[in-house]
This record gives C-alpha cells, sequence and structure tokens, in this order.
C-alpha cells in the first residue's frame, strides 16, 4: 500500500488540475465563439438549439469548476479540510471531468431536440462535486502537513561573566 499523500501534494494537484480546466474550457469557449462568428448551421440553426444550449453548459461548468479546483488546492493548503481528503480530492476530480463531459457529449449526438446519451454523465459529476464539496466543509483531524526545514541562521552566542 502506497504512503498516504501530504496535503501539499493534493494542493499542488488541484491547483495544476484547476489551472488545465480552465485554460481547455476557456479554449472551448474561444471555439464557441468562432462558431458563431462563421455562422456554423451545425451550430446556430434552430434544430440544433439543444446542442448549442449542452455545449454552453460544458464550457462554462468546466471553467467554473477549475475555479473551484483551484479554490480546494489553496483550501488544503492552508491546512483546512475535513477528514476524508482523499476521497473529496478524487471525488473532485472525477466530477471535474465528468459533468463538463456529459454537457458536451450530450450536445455532440442529438435525438431530435433531446440531449444524446451522454447527458447522463453529468448529474453523475454533479453528484461527485456535491459530495467532495461536503466533505471539504465537514470539519474532521487536521491533514498531514509537509514539515517545514530547520532554520539555518545561527543562534546568538551569550557572553561569559567572570
Amino acid at each position: 500500500m502506497p504512503p498516504p499523500e501530504t496535503s501539499g501534494a493534493y494542493a499542488r494537484r488541484h491547483v495544476r488540475l484547476g489551472w488545465a480546466a480552465v485554460a481547455l474550457f476557456m479554449a472551448l469557449g474561444l471555439v464557441l465563439e468562432a462558431l458563431h462568428a462563421l455562422k456554423t448551421g451545425w451550430y446556430l440553426e434552430e434544430p440544433y438549439a439543444t446542442r448549442r444550449l449542452m455545449f454552453t453548459l460544458a464550457h462554462a461548468h468546466g471553467t467554473l469548476l477549475g475555479l473551484v479546483n483551484i479554490a480546494f488546492g489553496l483550501t488544503v493548503e492552508r491546512g483546512l479540510g475535513g477528514r476524508s481528503l482523499a476521497t473529496a480530492s478524487r471525488l473532485l476530480a472525477v466530477g471535474t471531468v465528468l459533468l463538463p463531459a456529459g454537457f458536451f457529449l450530450g450536445g455532440l449526438y442529438l435525438y431530435g431536440s433531446d440531449p444524446g446519451m451522454g447527458a447522463f454523465l453529468a448529474p453523475v459529476g454533479a453528484v461527485a462535486v456535491l459530495l467532495a464539496a461536503t466533505l471539504a466543509a465537514l470539519p474532521g483531524a487536521a491533514p498531514t502537513v509537509e514539515p517545514t526545514p530547520p532554520s539555518t541562521e545561527a543562534a546568538p552566542k551569550k557572553k561569559r561573566r567572570r
């Protein structure tokens, strides 16, 4: 069994995941703007209003979850967080992938005016994020904090009296 991770490892992982999600979903937003600018029928025509909505939801939720991951990482770095830090971390990472992926896949393949089967991933991701937030908010034992290195400054010497 591998040793438990320190809170610093969780913090770094979520800050990296958060910034990656922000970059990815902001890029998706730029693609959506380009589809508007190019007047792409596959995206703008009335029969595809569901697609437009689902892609917009994927962009918005993905970007927001990126920011939530950054906040989670900074929270953990400051020594806050519940006893179930590992579980909260996994749930938040899973939710960050499933929630926007469900919206995106639901808009990719449409059944008339209904989203595709991929949309069923979105509520699963939402529940994972909700559970992660709940676990992070619960009080618990302090997470493992990385030790700080000892100071390299020498202590001042006392003068001896004779």
